[in-house]
């Protein structure tokens, strides 16, 4: 999606395995995902805004990318849930950085409508083949506990689908 809205894109995986299938998506580069990527990414300071999906584990970081005005939105907690030890706004992050969240659990709540969200816009670029949104696969209810084992295995490679029949 940020791809189709124009921006440059700067993917991370844990694994090196997924880079084609995110350069194929419209990275135009990939990063092993690391705590201290910010000290490596030659675009330190200079990034506009950073998607976090990992969480807690590696939030300050993503902080220090941005440049003065940029966007953080923790939005993931693949790296779990562990609060951030003696975490200091003054003293972690740069001055003129936003931080900000986003809970779907929020999602057709009074503070988050449903039309604040653009999903005829995602429909229509699904449907005309800009957005890939098929799901990596597919299992039937009596799959479930092969769907979580893939899944706990990290072998899921992108989003996995449990259908009732």
């Amino acid at each position: 999606m940020a791809v189709n809205a124009g921006a440059c894109v700067i993917a991370t995986s844990r694994n090196r395995d997924r880079f084609a299938m995110l350069e194929k998506l419209g990275a135009e580069r990939c990063e092993i995902e690391r705590r201290d990527l910010s000290k490596v990414i030659p675009e330190a300071k200079k990034i506009d805004a950073v998607l976090d999906l990992v969480g807690n584990t590696v939030m300050l970081d993503s902080l220090a990318m941005l440049r003065r005005g940029g966007r953080s939105c923790l939005a993931g907690w693949l790296g779990g849930l562990d609060p951030i030890p003696d975490f200091n706004p003054l003293l972690q992050m740069a001055s003129g950085v936003y931080l900000t969240f986003f809970g779907s659990f929020v999602f057709g709540t009074p503070g988050f409508a449903l039309s604040d969200v653009p999903l005829q816009q995602i429909a229509a670029d699904a449907a005309a083949g800009r957005l890939d949104v098929k799901p990596a696969r597919i299992f039937r209810f009596e799959e479930i506990r092969e769907a979580h084992r893939v899944m706990e295995a990290n072998e899921a490679k992108g989003k996995l689908v449990v259908v009732h029949a």
